[in-house]
Order: structure tokens, then C-alpha cells, then sequence
């Protein structure tokens, strides 16, 4: 297989790269024809640094001893060797602490599904995760498909929810001020957008929630304490 005049198989290839998914023989042949391929090195670097911050904002998971005898039993390890020596080919993606994978593996569990589809089912999206400053834990995400109108908002943790107050949403675009995207007032919220997606937060890096008064802001922008903020990345 040449992907050299294959844009679209050169892109998606390249993501699958980045996020761990190419493997055995296939992630083999790519680093080798990256090597001599300077625009194929520069696409996953692209993907790397639009999935990196996400990776960044999710705290380290340690998976429960449970998860482990499960792939243990499928893989038909014994039980009694060491998981790393048994299992060596997952040691480039360590213990889910970090990395575009680990993001993309925590956004899928944080998002509200019946079972979370492979990487390669999800659709074009923006996906944000805010997270606390003061403890790092992700307390807030946020998704929409590129094309998408509206805005799904979640708040990982009902107990920011403040009585008598607002949480308003805001996008910081690279140039301009902030641009409100709404009030995040229950745990799930659908939020309208002035266009498209790729309209409002293609050129978005960062998203942040301010309390404010009842009802939001009365200035435009932020009059309160911004509490929450995180990466806004484009996962396609």
C-alpha cells in the first residue's frame, strides 16, 4: 500500500498514528515512511499538538484490578507473570496518564453512551474538557460535530451548580474578546449556536465558565470569577 497521492488516507492515518490506534505492522511501515516523508511527519505533529492539550486536562485513571484480569482472560495470559512482561506491547501508552490516546479514551468514557465506539466511528467534532485549577479534575465537557448548531454541555459534577448564581460559557477566540455561548443551568444542557461549529469555534482554543448573576453577564463579558477553563481541540 502507497499513501503518497492519498491525501485523505495520508490525514486519516496519520491521526491513527498520533492516537496510538495504527499498530503491529502497519505503525512499522508509516514511522518508516515518515522518515522519508516530511509532509507525512509534519501531519501527525499537527495531530499530536491538536490532541495534546486534551490529554493534559484529564487527571491520570489507574484501571480497577478487574479490567486487567478481563484482558488477561481474553488473552489467555497465566496469571502468574508480571502484566508488563505478559503484555509488553502496551507499555508505549503507559497507564493511561496522559497523551492524545488517554484524552480520547476519557472523553469517550465522560460522555454519555450505551457503549463507546471505536476511535475511528467517531465523527468530526469539538470537543473541550474544562477542568478546576485548583485540583486539575475535569469538571466539564463540552461537544459539538463540526456542522452542528447546537452545543452539548455536561457538567461532570452537579455540585458546581451554584443556587442564585449563573454559569456562563464562554469561548476565547485566538483575536477579539471573549464570546458568550450560553448558561450551563443543569447538569446537561443543549446550547444554540450563532452558526456552524466550525463557524463559532474553529479558530477557538480555549473555552471558560465565569459565575455571574442570574440570567448571565449584563457587560458581554466575564464580570465574575472565571472558575473552569480547558482546551476547545478539532478531533478529525
Amino acid at each position: 500500500m502507497n499513501c503518497k497521492n492519498k491525501p485523505e488516507l495520508r490525514e486519516r492515518l496519520a491521526a491513527e498514528y498520533a492516537l496510538g490506534t495504527l499498530r503491529g505492522r502497519a505503525r512499522d511501515r508509516f514511522r518508516r515512511w515518515m522518515r522519508d516523508d516530511a509532509a507525512l511527519a509534519r501531519a501527525v505533529d499537527e495531530w499530536q499538538a491538536r490532541l495534546g492539550p486534551l490529554g493534559e486536562a484529564v487527571r491520570p485513571v489507574r484501571a480497577p484490578a478487574r479490567v486487567w484480569h478481563e484482558i488477561e482472560a481474553r488473552l489467555g495470559a497465566p496469571r502468574g507473570a508480571g502484566w508488563w512482561d505478559r503484555v509488553a506491547f502496551w507499555r508505549p501508552l503507559g497507564i493511561l496518564s496522559s497523551g492524545a490516546m488517554a484524552a480520547l479514551l476519557a472523553v469517550v468514557a465522560l460522555l454519555p453512551a450505551a457503549k463507546p465506539p471505536p476511535a475511528e466511528a467517531l465523527p468530526a467534532s469539538y470537543i473541550a474538557v474544562l477542568s478546576d485549577p485548583r485540583t486539575q479534575r475535569p469538571v466539564v465537557v463540552a461537544t459539538a460535530t463540526r456542522h452542528a448548531t447546537r452545543l452539548a454541555v455536561r457538567a461532570l459534577d452537579p455540585a458546581i451548580l451554584v443556587a442564585g448564581k449563573s454559569l456562563e460559557l464562554w469561548a476565547l477566540p485566538r483575536q477579539g474578546g471573549p464570546k458568550s455561548l450560553g448558561l450551563l443551568d443543569a447538569e446537561q444542557a443543549t446550547l444554540t449556536l450563532a452558526g456552524s461549529a466550525d463557524r463559532t469555534l474553529g479558530e477557538v482554543p480555549l473555552l471558560a465558565v465565569s459565575l455571574e448573576p442570574p440570567g448571565g453577564s449584563r457587560t458581554g463579558a466575564p464580570s465574575g470569577p472565571v472558575l473552569y477553563s480547558g482546551p476547545c481541540v478539532k478531533y478529525w
